[in-house]
């Protein structure tokens, strides 16, 4: 090796050492501040409202006996939230309200059909969808749905993801749900049933403090 050389090249090789390994020695503190806290008396009391940026409602449904079509309410398109006392969490009072109209199938013509045609979701006359909750027990949220104008029971297997104090300086409260629903319940037979009355729900909930 050049001797003219090797000085700059040994300062290069610890600055490139340095800059790896300053990442992970914050890991540490930062896996920390993210590891959320599931016991649920543990969680600040007061009201919660949904973080609309982490939140998704997804639902599945069989598809001529093929497939299960996949497709979600899009971002900002569901708006929650509750009042919280953690020494009496079962006490707690859920209200959801979803933008009806707002489907995201991936496909901009699609979405329109199957969030405002009168065979699907009949937005244009059932703008909102509503759940409020009458029932929380262990693992399950029982509750009021609302569509297309029909009012039925549904009960939610939930799992309660936990609480953390994000790096950034926020608070959030998670929770993870599936259901299932017949959609002919709420007038929804459009090709029922080569198009499947069943459909499945997928929620993932994050909650912030009202501010």
């Amino acid at each position: 090796m050049n001797r003219r050389y090797a000085p700059s090249l040994l300062k290069g090789a610890i600055l490139a050492g340095a800059l790896l390994a300053a990442p992970l020695a914050v890991l540490p503190a930062v896996a920390s501040a993210q590891t959320a806290v599931t016991d649920p008396a543990q969680a600040p009391a007061g009201t919660w409202t949904v973080d609309k940026r982490h939140t998704s409602v997804t639902m599945k449904v069989r598809h001529f006996g093929a497939s299960k079509y996949t497709f979600r309410f899009g971002q900002g398109a569901v708006d929650a939230s509750y009042d919280y006392n953690p020494a009496k969490p079962l006490d707690t009072k859920v209200s959801v309200t979803i933008d009806a109209a707002a489907v995201d199938t991936g496909l901009p013509d699609f979405n329109k059909e199957i969030g405002t045609d009168p065979k699907f979701f009949n937005a244009a006359q059932y703008p909102k969808i509503t759940f409020v909750s009458t029932k929380v027990e262990p693992g399950k949220l029982t509750g009021d749905l609302t569509f297309r104008g029909v009012t039925k029971p549904v009960t939610l297997d939930v799992v309660y993801d936990g609480y953390a104090k994000t790096p950034f300086g926020s608070q959030i409260m998670g929770f993870s749900a599936t259901g299932k629903i017949k959609r002919s319940d709420f007038g929804f037979t459009h090709l029922v049933p080569m198009v499947g009355d069943d459909v499945d729900l997928l929620i993932e909930v994050e909650f912030n403090p009202k501010k």
